[in-house]
């Protein structure tokens, strides 16, 4: 049974307004290669959110969105490829 703890939600922003999401398993292989739909990507940002062991809301830091796919570009072959 997969409890809220093990899943990431990602809120995509641009100039402030939510222009989609993202939700990924920590079990489960990432699929930020999806991300790269939010064209242009420097003009976006991202913010992890979900819940914890307890239930508690967490929210973490907001990046902008090209600047964290080339964080993750090493470890995802389509993004390394789409940065080359």
């Amino acid at each position: 049974m997969s409890t809220s703890a093990n899943v990431i939600e990602y809120r995509i922003e641009k100039n402030g307004e939510q222009v989609g999401s993202y939700r990924q398993h920590m079990m489960c292989k990432d699929r930020y290669d999806e991300l790269l739909k939010y064209q242009p990507l420097a003009e976006h940002s991202i913010t992890p959110y979900g819940y914890d062991e307890e239930e508690d809301y967490w929210e973490g830091d907001t990046s902008n969105l090209e600047d964290y796919l080339r964080k993750h570009a090493p470890l995802n072959k389509v993004i390394k490829e789409y940065f080359k």
